[in-house]
């Protein structure tokens, strides 16, 4: 039994290793924050104190959140007994609630920043919940009534599609984007014009009031709405951007797969990935958006929703290629998924297109600007309501074939344990 356990053991350590990174990685950031916050702290506009202070509390939260994971490898490293980590399913009654709290919780914080200078700072605690409300919510519902493994396991997910996933996502992005800025940089040196426009948005981009994003918006709109520009946005936010994050959010997957009881364990890792990539970028990106609360928060939670469900479907057919060979499957959820993705962001950026033509041209409106708004906006809505079938509908189809498996009726979703549970939770956890 002594060679079976050694990999469970290597496992956890480095479980434990990569929650203590992560942990030091987030208190660092939030340390960095709040040094540069106060550096740069003008008394003639406080607001621009808010993003600092409310990125520091994000990295102290999400710090917080690799806790539980650090918490069991350790519990598990010096041989104790890990209870699985499954939820109920979510009753109706629980998601109104938690709807009703949720929009209480935007209006409240809304008031709050509104109503005086340091409205942000009372609102922090209404910041935190406003994005993490939805997203357990989420979880609830796409994973409630499913396998997830032990809570060690189900944790340390969470914990990497956080951290993993969203700093492997973003420095491929950045490098990307580096790449991009360097090829801008050579046309530049050889064209003067181009040059001379780089140099007058640097300038009008640092002399914007306060550096807010009304400010920047309105500074950049002339620049964003030149067609060569928003379709070079649209190539990397609608196809990069998704090929990128769909392939590295749900990767921890490949590792666990062939551990796996059965592609719904896959469904629930895969949401659990994609909740906490929400967790970290929404987080990030809201606490820059006090100026507009109420919006920053509905906007984060519907991406929410596009996240957790293409990484939930993935993560669903990784585990159907572990255990089933099913590489079909997997091909066409992979596809599904970065469409999801792509056509999000596509839509979100053509709406913004509509209102920045819109602001260019001042009080006229023209049929054009109208469409790109309409378009965008239609766009989005229908895929939010689609989305937000998928996930109970998914989580109600592999939870009836999951009875129809105990039943003795065969079943094509989830197959028959290959290994006892113990042998399967050897890697991380039991």
């Amino acid at each position: 039994m002594q060679p079976k356990s050694l990999p469970g053991r290597r496992g956890n350590i480095l479980v434990l290793i990569f929650c203590c990174i992560g942990i030091l990685g987030l208190l660092i950031r939030g340390i960095y924050l709040i040094v540069t916050g106060i550096i740069g702290f003008d008394p003639g506009n406080i607001s621009n104190l808010s993003a600092p202070l409310l990125g520091a509390l994000a990295m102290l939260f999400c710090a917080a959140l690799l806790l539980p994971a650090t918490y069991y490898s350790i519990k598990r490293l010096i041989g104790k007994e890990i209870l699985p980590g499954d939820i109920r399913p979510i009753k109706i009654w629980h998601a109104l609630a938690i709807i009703s709290i949720w929009i209480f919780v935007v209006i409240l914080g809304a008031v709050l920043v509104d109503l005086f200078d340091y409205g942000w700072l009372l609102a922090a605690p209404m910041f935190l919940l406003g994005i993490c409300l939805p997203i357990f919510t989420l979880i609830w519902v796409g994973a409630g009534g499913l396998p997830a493994g032990s809570r060690l396991r189900a944790w340390f997910v969470l914990g990497f599609g956080m951290i993993g996933g969203t700093v492997a996502s973003v420095l491929l992005e950045y490098f990307l984007l580096g790449i991009a800025l360097v090829v801008v940089g050579l046309l530049a040196s050889s064209n003067p014009e181009l040059r001379t426009i780089l140099d007058q948005v640097q300038n009008q981009v640092l002399n914007a009031k306060g550096g807010d994003i009304q400010s920047l918006l309105t500074v950049l709109a002339p620049y964003l709405t030149n067609p060569i520009v928003i379709l070079s946005i649209l190539v990397f936010a609608a196809v990069i951007g998704p090929l990128i994050e769909e392939t590295l959010k749900p990767a921890v997957i490949w590792f666990l797969g062939k551990r796996l009881l059965t592609p719904a364990e896959g469904f629930v890792l895969g949401i659990l990935c994609g909740a906490g990539f929400a967790m970290l970028e929404g987080l990030m990106a809201a606490s820059g958006a006090t100026q507009m609360w109420g919006f920053a928060l509905a906007g984060r939670a519907a991406a929410s929703l596009m996240h957790i469900t293409c990484s939930g479907l993935l993560g669903w057919g990784i585990a159907s290629v572990q255990l089933q060979k099913r590489y079909g499957r997997l091909i066409l959820v992979y596809l599904i998924s970065i469409s999801i993705h792509g056509l999000w962001n596509g839509s979100a950026i053509i709406a913004v297109y509509g209102a920045l033509r819109t602001m260019v041209q001042g009080t006229q409106t023209d049929f054009l600007s109208m469409l790109f708004m309409v378009v965008g906006l239609i766009t989005l809505i229908l895929e939010f309501f689609l989305m937000l079938a998928v996930l109970p509908l998914m989580n109600y189809s592999l939870r009836r074939t999951a009875a129809l498996r105990a039943d003795g009726a065969p079943s094509d979703i989830i197959s028959p344990a290959r290994k006892s549970e113990p042998e399967a939770e050897q890697w991380i956890g039991s």
